[in-house]
């Protein structure tokens, strides 16, 4: 199977989660658990239908197997924000299965690793993914070697991809 992540991969919905958050000149002061409530409670409709898609991938998603590739989203409402992820994936004519991850589980926690592909822009996730026996493809929006959160792929260590049916270069 493979695995699609969702935010960075799918949907840019980085800069429009975050609009409001950045207004707030104290917003790096805030903790760890203020920042999780703002995403849990933030307005996850209006996100997802003003974030831009990345590299077609709803086209691609529409072309491929539901049999053979499934997006994995890690969320932090069920209610929230995975509901919206559904209806908007729904509204959008993509028909494969859409699996939440609460997001205070791991990926390879919520689904079977071994043997699976998992295309994903975070390389922690990946990191997790590889050592559970699963084959990590690396996804950079802006086709860089550095995450969103600042881990570098050194050495070019996962595979890295361009768009998300890219074939795994098994090694």
């Amino acid at each position: 199977m493979r695995y699609i992540d969702f935010d960075g991969v799918i949907l840019d919905t980085e800069e429009i989660l975050f609009e409001e958050w950045r207004k707030n000149p104290d917003s790096h002061l805030l903790s760890e658990k203020e920042k999780i409530e703002y995403i849990k409670n933030a307005n996850w409709k209006y996100v997802l239908e003003n974030s831009k898609i990345i590299n077609d991938a709803i086209y691609i998603l529409r072309q491929s197997d539901p049999n053979k590739v499934a997006i994995l989203t890690r969320v932090h409402s069920l209610e929230n924000e995975g509901a919206e992820k559904i209806k908007y994936l729904r509204r959008k004519l993509v028909e494969n299965q859409i699996i939440l991850a609460p997001y205070n589980l791991r990926k390879d926690e919520v689904v079977e690793a071994y043997g699976n592909i998992l295309v994903d822009d975070s390389l922690r996730n990946l990191k997790q993914w590889c050592k559970a026996g699963g084959y990590p493809m690396y996804f950079n929006k802006d086709n860089g070697n550095i995450d969103p959160w600042g881990s570098c792929n050194d050495n070019y260590h996962y595979q890295k991809v361009l768009k998300i049916d890219e074939e795994v270069k098994r090694k």
